[in-house]
């Protein structure tokens, strides 16, 4: 059996998606999850093995194979691990690969990204934009086209694209409780994964209760940081105030001192008049003798 860490944490779909290909093609992987919220993916040993910090990262020992984003690792694992007689994961024939290849960069640049742009404001507390959600309902209306006339989302066979399409479906599912209903061809389709993906539906279920307990430790480092965000800006303005009154009680007291360093006559040696610094000349005169 060929040595594959992963380096992943289950609460990311296209960690999921790996996984769940992994068991169709039954492969062994060991699992080495990496904790985001401890930033686990930037310390000093994995950025060794990628640079970008990203997960999934497969790291293919027998090969000394490093590859990560989820499609190119999908892609990596059906042409080395997939049936030497059978290339319907991944097709050698140019206009088949094409399909397949365009069905995943379609998951990558509209669906997945259409998801996470609705959501991105739900997962920090607020509402999701309504245009967000159109954009949605837009992307699984092209899914829908996809599957009017084939039975898997790139023809006949299912693929290396029905995964990860699939994963990011079932993200839709249990994030938004999106209504399938009005997409018949998707509806089937989503169906069909849950009955013949191996282990789809443990992946999914074990996803949505860890994805849980995530966003309480998210929502709770959030809230915290906000907190200690308030008390310093509390402190700064209380330093503020402090040295404002420092500043303005020096002012009174040197002000005060000046009054009572002032001449009587309102007037210093050197603003005094002609007349009291110099002599009139009959004084002079008469001091002469």
């Amino acid at each position: 059996m060929p040595r594959l860490d992963l380096y992943y944490n289950i609460i990311s779909p296209p960690c999921r998606v790996v996984l769940l290909f992994a068991k169709w093609l039954k492969l062994e992987l060991n699992l080495i999850e990496l904790d985001v919220l401890k930033r686990d993916h930037y310390k000093p040993e994995f950025l060794k093995l990628n640079p970008q910090h990203y997960i999934p990262t497969l790291v293919d020992a027998d090969g000394d194979v490093v590859v990560w984003e989820s499609s190119a690792i999908l892609i990596y694992l059906a042409e080395r691990y997939g049936a030497a007689d059978d290339d319907t994961l991944y097709p050698k024939d140019i206009a088949l690969r094409a399909k397949v290849n365009q069905r995943l960069f379609y998951d990558i640049g509209t669906l997945m990204r259409s998801v996470t742009t609705y959501y991105h404001p739900i997962l920090m507390g607020g509402e999701g934009k309504l245009e967000d959600f159109k954009k949605v309902q837009d992307a699984v209306g092209v899914l829908d086209s996809f599957l009017s006339a084939s039975r898997w989302t790139a023809g006949d066979h299912i693929t290396v694209a029905d995964f990860a399409i699939a994963v990011t479906v079932a993200a839709l599912d249990g994030l938004l409780n999106f209504d399938f209903s009005v997409y018949p061809n998707v509806h089937r389709w989503y169906e069909q994964c849950k009955r013949e993906l191996v282990g789809y539906t443990d992946i999914t279920k074990e996803a949505a209760q860890r994805t849980q307990a995530f966003l309480e430790r998210f929502r709770a480092m959030r809230a915290a940081d906000q907190q200690q965000l308030c008390e310093q800006q509390r402190t700064v303005r209380q330093k503020q105030k402090e040295d404002g009154t420092d500043q303005q009680q020096q002012q009174q007291q040197q002000h005060y001192t000046e009054l009572q360093t002032q001449p009587r006559s309102g007037r210093t040696r050197d603003t005094a008049p002609d007349y009291a610094r110099k002599p009139d000349e009959s004084t002079r005169m008469a001091t002469e003798d």
